[in-house]
């Protein structure tokens, strides 16, 4: 049986220092390396990273070693949960992280050093209830799982903002792993299920479920899921380098984009425990997107969501975005750019 986790009176007073167990320390710890391979060769960046198909451009960069061509590898440290993704890129244990924006938001608020120069994926955020329930409204009493101030938990209170609700009208329960959150909705022991793909996608097919919404008809289309995140120092000391990633990413993105089925074979088993039929089903909810140099403005405003569920008791700064990197790349790149189907123009 689930456990429901740390609930979000708590969250606040939850410093990222104190999510550091001596284990966790130690698992930290054996993630981290240096600067440079075991050879003593290229340079390599280690990355951490959640596991929804909006992480796919990193996950398809490292097993296509996209990352060599501009002379260092990219790596995907080992990230036993959704929520220790931000706890390793405010630790330094790794450089860079594909991170939901919320929890990135909740990170920097305590202090941690980092700026989000570019996306990751996009859309994807998706709300899966049991047949017999229709709308939120249907909501009122059951049980809703997904993770702690994620973008997944973010949206849900923003659908029930929407419907005149609150979270005092359903049972949120709070899950650590995508697999755990798949199989208690499966299992029936909640009645609905935020969760990303491509796990809502086998969410609603096992069950015969309904999906309630998407994101897209409250946010837009092109909403933001997945950022990648940057330390300061690596930004300040080799802000090349960075550049670099983010042409890695447009490059994995638009071979992501023109050959779905060859990226599912690339990642599938490795880093998404789904069968393929699920996975190929998924690939149109949440695909890749690194340029969302038009949605600053989203993030923040689901920042002032976040506050009123008390994750947060600050107002973000200037400093939490920082497209000039990404500015840069399209400027002098402008064929990785204009050959993506999914980016903006300001």
């Amino acid at each position: 049986m689930f456990r429901s986790s740390t609930s979000r009176r708590r969250f606040l007073g939850m410093s990222l220092g104190a999510a550091l167990t001596p284990a966790m320390l130690s698992l930290l710890s054996s993630c981290a390396g240096g600067s440079k391979t075991a050879s003593g060769g290229e340079r390599a960046i280690k990355f951490a990273h959640g596991t929804g198909l909006c992480n796919m451009p990193l996950f398809y960069s490292a097993e296509k070693q996209l990352f060599n061509q501009y002379g260092f590898t990219g790596t995907a440290a080992l990230t036993p949960m959704p929520a220790d993704v931000a706890v390793q890129l405010a630790t330094g244990q790794v450089e860079m992280a594909v991170i939901p924006f919320t929890n990135a938001i909740a990170a920097y608020l305590q202090g941690a050093s980092f700026q989000v120069v570019a996306g990751s994926g996009v859309e994807g955020l998706i709300v899966v209830a049991k047949p017999e329930i229709k709308s939120f409204a249907d909501l009122r009493g059951k049980k809703v799982a997904t993770f702690q101030a994620d973008t997944l938990d973010v949206v849900v209170y923003d659908y029930l903002k929407k419907e005149g609700m609150t979270y005092d009208d359903v049972e949120m329960v709070y899950l650590g792993d995508a697999t755990e959150l798949l199989n208690a909705y499966i299992a029936g022991q909640v009645d609905a299920v935020s969760h990303i793909e491509p796990f809502a996608t086998k969410a609603k097919t096992a069950t015969n479920g309904n999906i309630l919404g998407d994101g897209t008809d409250i946010y837009g289309k092109g909403y933001p899921d997945c950022v990648l995140a940057v330390r300061n120092e690596v930004i300040e000391a080799d802000p090349d380098m960075v550049k670099d990633v983010i042409r890695v990413f447009f490059e994995a993105q638009y071979q992501i984009e023109s050959n779905f089925e060859e990226a599912a074979k690339t990642t599938i088993d490795k880093y998404y425990k789904t069968d393929m039929e699920s996975l190929l089903a998924a690939a149109q909810a949440q695909p890749p997107g690194v340029d969302i140099r038009d949605k600053r403005d989203f993030m923040y405003s689901r920042a002032q969501s976040m506050k009123e569920l008390n994750y947060i008791n600050a107002d973000l700064d200037e400093n939490f975005v920082n497209f000039s990197l990404l500015e840069e790349v399209i400027a002098e790149s402008p064929e990785l750019w204009e050959r993506v189907k999914v980016k903006v123009t300001t």
